[in-house]
């Protein structure tokens, strides 16, 4: 079964899937994701039994609407794909795709979690310039449009996959911590946490070093408890020298979602403890 993300996601694992992939344990009984964003991984290793969680709670809502309404989903999807490729100036498709904008930050502001405002989020992340998910000071969605001629939003096949492999999972909203607090012996853990010192541009309210030295902290927790344990994050002293008594290795990776096309290769790093 082939199953794809349904968003593209800042720093998703797509580009670095082959290194990963390599590190992984050979079985494990529960996969666990607490920084979840596009899910690469998940949906290369579509594990039966599995643990979701993303701080972002509107990202969170088109996960839990995929899994309870994916017919309700594509129909909104289809609606506004067609409506967008039916226009035929670049002005009024512009137009378009701000009303959209506001109608998503509608629901921001009322803190609403709907089918609606999950497809919203879904068509932002396609029509939007580079698929990026930014918010402004007030937590507003403020990325521009891509500008593009035609759209193609919605995958039906996709989504009731997605929907499919989302039965047997359980998706939560919050810290991080949290939700790993199940995990145990023999189970895998795959974070994928904001990298040192460049969140900021992504979302309000950051990922500080203490929030780094927090995940540390837990990761050297699970180890003790035999979860199985992968995490990615830059090339940097600051994390070297945090997992220093882990398995760190560099690898080159490239960047595909960086507005800045200078800074679309780099290297990063992928700590395992075992």
């Amino acid at each position: 079964m082939n199953v794809y993300p349904v968003i593209k996601w800042a720093g998703g694992k797509r580009q670095l899937l082959s290194e990963i992939s390599s590190r992984l344990p050979n079985k494990f009984r529960n996969y666990y994701e607490p920084f979840f964003g596009g899910g690469a991984l998940f949906f290369y290793l579509l594990p039966e039994r599995a643990l979701i969680n993303d701080f972002n709670s509107q990202l969170v809502n088109v996960y839990r609407q995929i899994k309870s309404s994916p017919d309700e989903v594509i129909s909104y999807l289809m609606i506004f794909q067609d409506c967008y490729n039916a226009l035929t100036n670049d002005s009024d498709k512009t137009a378009f795709y701000f009303q959209k904008r506001d109608d998503f930050n509608s629901f921001i502001i009322n803190d609403t979690f709907t089918v609606e405002s999950a497809s919203l989020f879904i068509f932002l992340n396609k029509a939007g310039y580079n698929g990026l998910y930014r918010v402004n000071r007030r937590g507003l969605f403020n990325v521009p449009p891509a500008h593009r001629k035609t759209l193609n939003v919605c995958e039906p096949e996709n989504i009731y996959a997605v929907s499919n492999l989302l039965q047997n999972c359980k998706i939560k909203q919050g810290d991080f911590e949290e939700a790993c607090s199940e995990a145990g012996c023999d189970d895998f853990v795959f974070f994928d946490s904001p990298y040192y010192d460049t969140f900021d541009s992504y979302q309000t309210g950051g990922f500080s070093d203490s929030d780094h030295i927090r995940l540390f902290k837990l990761f050297k927790k699970l180890s003790a408890a035999g979860t199985y344990c992968v995490l990615t994050n830059n090339d940097c002293n600051f994390i070297k020298n945090l997992y220093a008594d882990f398995n760190v290795d560099v690898v080159q990776v490239k960047r595909m979602i960086n507005c800045n096309s200078q800074k679309r290769t780099g290297s990063e790093v992928i700590i395992t403890n075992f």
